[in-house]
């Protein structure tokens, strides 16, 4: 191999050193050389191996997930109920009609919104009493004759709240049941989690249950002054049985849809 004139240059300039040992010093040059060379060569062949090897994984991938949507295995997205946090109107969820047959009031009841009572909830419905306001002296009167005056004109007979905007299961649900230490409770024919709150000499009951068909958690109580569980039972049935998909359904955009036709014939809003 030709020898560059700088080389012997170079080499003449380090004291000590021989031409011999110079011309002998040229193999291991060499042989560094073919090593890094190698390596480079080694390295560069290794990251495109891996390169290609990460592209095949992801083709399989792909495939494998092309696959698994075509045989419907793919998890698919699970939205809360009602989502977006958006608001039930409390027209929409209560069918007034059916709640007077089942609390027997004789008078029209109306619906009260007590959504700023319940801010965790789509929805917070009181049903009302009808009929015509008591006087104070009434009252009085009435107080005097019967000890208590219970739920007069204006008064909440009972209270519907549907928590909607969580994904809910049954199983779970029955666990923070018994979490929360509140009795199970099968009067209504399904399943509730039942409360007892003390009211002055008085137990009253909250119902609490997860409606099949809705997804959501129903809350049913009594008003301030409602010491008839019986009466908070109906209702609670009542709402399980009226309330269903149709009456918390909204758009995209979280407005509510607008309340179906009452069916012609008896029917039922939930299989709870």
């Amino acid at each position: 191999m030709p020898r560059s004139p700088l080389f012997f240059v170079w080499c003449r300039r380090i004291p000590g050193l021989s031409a011999a040992a110079v011309l002998g010093f040229v193999p291991i040059m060499r042989t560094a050389i073919a090593i890094v060379v190698g390596a480079v060569t080694l390295w560069s062949a290794c990251s495109k191996s891996a390169n290609e090897g990460a592209e095949e994984a992801r083709k399989q991938a792909e495939a494998e997930q092309k696959a698994k949507e075509a045989s419907g295995q793919s998890a698919k997205k699970i939205s809360p109920p009602v989502p977006g946090e958006a608001r039930i109107p409390c027209e929409k969820l209560i069918d007034i009609a059916a709640f007077q047959t089942a609390t027997g009031e004789t008078e029209p009841l109306t619906i009260r919104d007590e959504a700023k009572n319940e801010p965790e909830a789509a929805a917070s419905c009181s049903v009302v009493k009808g009929g015509k306001k008591l006087t104070d002296a009434e009252q009085q009167a009435k107080l005097k004759k019967e000890g208590r005056l219970g739920v007069i004109p204006g008064d909440v007979v009972c209270n519907v709240a549907a928590f909607c905007w969580t994904i809910e299961d049954p199983e779970r649900f029955r666990k923070k049941c018994a979490t929360r230490k509140e009795a199970d409770d099968d009067t209504m024919g399904s399943y509730a989690c039942k409360q007892t709150v003390m009211a002055g000499a008085f137990d009253v009951h909250v119902y609490r249950f997860f409606d099949a068909d809705t997804k959501c958690i129903l809350q049913v109580k009594g008003g301030a002054s409602q010491m008839d569980n019986e009466i908070t039972r109906k209702c609670a049935i009542a709402a399980r049985d009226t309330i269903g998909p149709a009456q918390i359904a909204v758009t995209e955009g979280g407005a509510a849809l607008a309340a179906p036709a009452a069916p012609a014939a008896d029917g039922s809003g939930s299989a709870n």
